[in-house]
């Protein structure tokens, strides 16, 4: 026999029992052709990982799975007819028809919002950023002398153990209380 005497549709066939009457012929062509028997063997791996994930699914009634597939068909045509606003209803339907789509999509609003939510609070609270961040530094001053006229008084405040004194100057002055 030739190589690749028989078309890989043909060699599908075969393998799903559906050749009819040039079953035979097919077979021989499989024992005597390396590229027929990698088809077959390819034909055969996948319809086992197929048998796997259909038992997965359990008992489906075929005719009414099929109304169900062409009525879903017929909605995508329409909306895809509908223009963007048909599109994105249908992407939107889509996110929800199994489990794992509708958990991508819940994740993908969440991780949305998440981006949106600062500059959404930002707006709603109407107060604008401060322009210039306010940094407080301690300023180092060494006082050897401290002339005081009148009443006023040099008060030293250094706690025990510590390097860091406050002087002040108390003038006795009720100048930074409120007057009515």
């Amino acid at each position: 026999m030739d190589e690749g005497k028989f078309s890989d549709e043909k060699l599908h066939a075969w393998v799903d029992g559906e050749a009819g009457l040039e079953s035979d012929a097919v077979a021989r062509e499989v024992d005597a052709c390396a590229r027929s028997q990698a088809e077959v063997k390819s034909v055969r791996i996948t319809g086992e990982y197929l048998r796997e994930s259909v038992q997965a699914v359990g008992e489906v009634e075929p005719l009414v799975a099929l109304q169900n597939i062409r009525e879903r068909i017929e909605r995508a045509e329409a909306l895809e007819q509908a223009g963007v606003r048909g599109k994105a209803t249908l992407f939107w339907r889509d996110l929800w028809v199994s489990k794992r789509r509708a958990l991508t999509g819940l994740a993908c609003a969440a991780a949305l919002g998440a981006l949106v939510a600062p500059g959404a609070l930002w707006l709603l609270s109407g107060e604008q950023p401060a322009r210039q961040s306010v940094v407080a530094q301690s300023a180092s001053v060494i006082v050897e002398s401290v002339e005081i006229e009148g009443s006023a008084k040099t008060v030293l405040f250094q706690p025990q153990g510590s390097d860091t004194a406050v002087i002040w100057i108390d003038t006795d002055e009720d100048v930074y209380e409120e007057k009515f």
